[in-house]
Order: C-alpha cells, then sequence, then structure tokens
C-alpha cells in the first residue's frame, strides 16, 4: 500500500552480494534509529524470491540493479505494477546505469562505493516524503464523524441509502457504512484515482490487478462488476495510471 508515515515504514532489500546486503541493512537500520522511525525490514539475496513475496504493503524497496536471473530494472517495473506509490532505491556500483534508471521513476540512485555519504540524507529525504499530509475523507457514521486515509480506501459499495466503505481485509460486515449517494462520493474521490465501474461501486486504482471482460481484479484478489456503460471510462482511467 502507499506510504504509512513517519512512525513505521515497511522496507525490503535486495542484493545478491550477502557482505553489502548485510552492511546496507545495518546502515538502514542506524539511520532510521537516528530519524526515530520504527523500520520493519526483509532483506532477500534472491530477486524471484522477492517478487514471490505479498508486496502491495511494503513501501520503500532498495534494489541493487545488477543481479542474476531478475535484474533491478526488471523487478523495479514489476513492483511498480504492484503498488504504483512504493519507493524505489537503486544501490548499485554501476554507476554509469544512473540515466537509464530513471525510466523506473527511482526516489534515488545510491552508488555502493558512496554509500556512506549518500544514505543519510536520502533517508532524510524519504521522511519529508513519509510526512507529506496523507488526504483523507470525513465519514459521518451514525453519530460518530471517522477519517479514512484514501488510500486506505479499496472499493466502494452502494446498498440502497448507504455506501460501504472497504478497507484491503474488511467483510462486508466490517466496511465503512455511511448514509451518502454513490454520486457524491465519486465527487469527493475521482480526483484521487478512483473511478466508477457500475452504478453501485467505485474503485481505487492503485489496487486493479487486471481488467477483465466484465470485472475488474482488485491485488487482494476481490472482484468488481463492470457494467458496459462505464467501460470506457475505466478503460481510460486506466491507460491515464499507466501513463503517469
Amino acid at each position: 500500500m502507499p506510504f504509512m508515515g513517519i512512525e513505521h515504514w515497511t522496507i525490503a532489500i535486495c542484493d545478491d552480494d550477502e557482505i553489502f546486503l548485510s552492511r546496507l541493512e545495518k546502515q538502514i537500520r542506524a539511520e532510521l534509529q537516528q530519524l526515530n522511525v520504527v523500520g520493519e525490514i526483509v532483506s532477500y539475496t534472491d530477486s524471484e524470491k522477492l517478487l514471490e513475496t505479498k508486496l502491495h504493503q511494503t513501501e520503500i524497496f532498495f534494489l541493487d540493479i545488477d543481479m542474476p536471473e531478475v535484474n533491478g530494472f526488471e523487478a523495479a517495473s514489476y513492483l511498480k505494477k504492484w503498488n504504483r506509490e512504493c519507493c524505489i532505491v537503486f544501490v548499485s556500483n554501476k554507476d554509469d546505469l544512473v540515466f537509464q534508471s530513471l525510466v523506473y521513476h527511482p526516489f534515488f540512485f545510491i552508488r555502493k562505493a558512496h554509500l556512506d555519504e549518500e544514505l543519510e540524507p536520502q533517508m532524510l529525504e524519504l521522511q519529508k516524503k513519509a510526512g507529506k499530509k496523507v488526504p483523507q475523507i470525513e465519514l459521518q457514521t451514525g453519530r460518530q464523524s471517522v477519517k479514512l486515509a484514501l488510500r486506505d480506501i479499496w472499493f466502494v459499495e452502494s446498498e440502497k441509502n448507504y455506501l460501504l466503505f472497504y478497507r484491503e481485509k474488511d467483510t462486508r460486515d466490517e466496511a465503512i457504512r455511511v448514509r451518502m449517494k454513490m454520486s457524491e462520493a465519486e465527487k469527493k474521490l475521482e480526483a484521487h484515482k478512483f473511478v466508477r465501474t457500475h452504478k453501485g461501486y467505485l474503485v481505487n486504482m492503485n489496487y486493479v490487478y487486471r481488467l477483465r471482460e466484465k470485472e475488474l481484479l482488485l491485488l487482494n484478489g476481490k472482484s468488481i462488476p463492470v457494467s458496459r456503460n462505464y467501460l470506457n471510462q475505466v478503460r481510460m482511467k486506466i491507460m491515464g495510471v499507466v501513463m503517469e
């Protein structure tokens, strides 16, 4: 999922050089301690194993480029498809690849030979990025008002005079139930990569895995119906997200 703020970061590191991998993890942990940030770090020596893991909740990836089987560029391309909001940091001794890496929109390119001087300022920049205000929506549930980060909403479903706001793992009973019209929710959310797929559904495009003939498949395995009236709109929205 997208950035979760400055309190807790989820980080994955991948490098087939075990000695450097250990050094990088140690230095990242030291920097996190200096920033007063709790970090959940998982390290990999095999990029294929990294990609086999459920990764859409990981926020930051430190990737070597020159790796066997799946190189860092290929891994970055795959990771961005699963989580467009994640931060990619390339860490490589191939300094000449810095311009080629820009195609994958990395947060930064750290040279292995200059790790000691380049890691610290980039960790500070990551903290600034994480600390940016997260867009929210305020929902009135009965007598209570609930603020929900837009990145936490996977889709919205209508139920008579109510809307159900679903987070990643919500069942129907766990979704946030609000008395609101779908048109009102669409107006509030359409500028934040949400698209109407059906008269009864509004979907966060950040979590779309695939468009099938009559449905959208989400990263958590749930499928959302797509009606004929909204199919072209959904296709255009997907193209817009891909081209960003």
